[in-house]
């Protein structure tokens, strides 16, 4: 009699385990950090296409700084004038189009007075020292910066 209570008990264990062992660790990815201070180096427009596409700050004498502080406060100045300002979050998402296209990208969503500002989100990567917008990163057309497509681009001070 315990024998059978005893294989009983090891079938037990024996599920346990391997249950347990066929559940995959849930990897969770965090976006990439924004805090610092950010120049504006250049705003590429897919349209309409002009001799100042690409724009600059030496084409357009537009000095823009963007600072994301770690309190989750921004600002962004234009030519040492305060132009916008608010809280943000950060997120990271999946989109799969229609045509099966995976696309993988940070984003940051931002807020003033607690409240998501209207197409208030922008679609960014880092590649070294420099941090990119675009809307094309989650396959949108529109981002928070960037009315219609386009790519901005900013360099960490």
């Amino acid at each position: 009699m315990n024998n059978k209570y005893l294989l009983q008990f090891l079938l037990i264990i024996l599920l346990i385990f391997i249950c347990n062992s066929c559940q995959k660790d849930v990897v969770e990815i965090s976006p990439k950090n924004l805090v610092g201070h950010w120049q504006w180096i250049s705003t590429y427009k897919v349209i309409p296409t002009s001799a100042t596409n690409p724009a600059t700050p030496q084409n357009t004498g537009i000095n823009e700084l963007l600072v994301f502080n770690s309190n989750n406060t921004w600002y962004k100045t234009e030519n040492a004038v305060l132009v916008d300002s608010g809280t943000y979050s950060l997120g990271h998402g999946k989109y799969i189009n229609p045509s099966m296209s995976t696309f993988e990208y940070d984003s940051i969503c931002y807020y003033q007075n607690k409240i998501k500002l209207k197409n208030g989100v922008d679609y960014y990567e880092i590649d070294h020292d420099t941090l990119v917008f675009s809307s094309s990163f989650a396959d949108r057309w529109w981002s928070y910066t960037l009315s219609h497509s386009g790519t901005k681009r900013w360099v960490k001070k």
